[in-house]
């Protein structure tokens, strides 16, 4: 075998191998992103394999455990959001999803700052039994923003230093 020849198989043997190696991890750590709807439409052909999914936490569904790092709670549908403005507030509260679309969810870790009940959730892991045994939990951020309100006694006099400022 000529020199060429060993340069090119040793290189085809490393370029593989970094194949196989990004091939493989890609794989063990690809999950599928479903929202609890999507999950909830076929909760069996999900069972067992590497999922995230969102959801929102359910009122009175936290269990929290500060010594153990143990975290229980249920997850439900996030609702529609279709109106806007003040009317968006009305649409939050949406009347309770129905039973099979409520995941019981178990965690262990540190609790996230923003989680609280009513917050939107990303779960990573897997379902077990009908029990979705989380990896790592994730608070959404409010998508909301709204615009500090200003004081109606503060704006009403800004005209008359503006035309104070002119006259002088």
């Amino acid at each position: 075998m000529n020199r060429k020849s060993k340069f090119f198989l040793g290189s085809l043997v490393i370029v593989v191998a970094v194949a196989a190696l990004i091939y493989t991890a890609a794989r063990e750590t690809s999950a599928y992103f479903l929202t609890m709807d999507e999950y909830a439409a076929d909760a069996a052909a999900h069972s067992g394999k590497p999922l995230r999914l969102a959801g929102r936490v359910s009122d009175g569904s936290i269990r929290w455990d500060p010594k153990t790092l143990d975290l229980e709670f249920a997850m439900q549908p996030i609702p529609p959001n279709k109106a806007k403005g003040a009317e968006a507030v009305a649409a939050e509260v949406a009347p309770p999803p129905p039973p099979g679309a409520i995941l019981a969810v178990k965690y262990n870790g540190i609790l996230p700052d923003m989680f609280a009940e009513g917050r939107d959730v990303i779960v990573e892991g897997r379902v077990t039994n009908q029990v979705f045994e989380a990896d790592t939990l994730l608070t959404t951020c409010p998508s909301k923003y709204e615009a500090e309100q200003t004081d109606p006694t503060q704006a009403g006099a800004e005209p008359e230093r503006s035309a104070e400022l002119a006259a002088g």
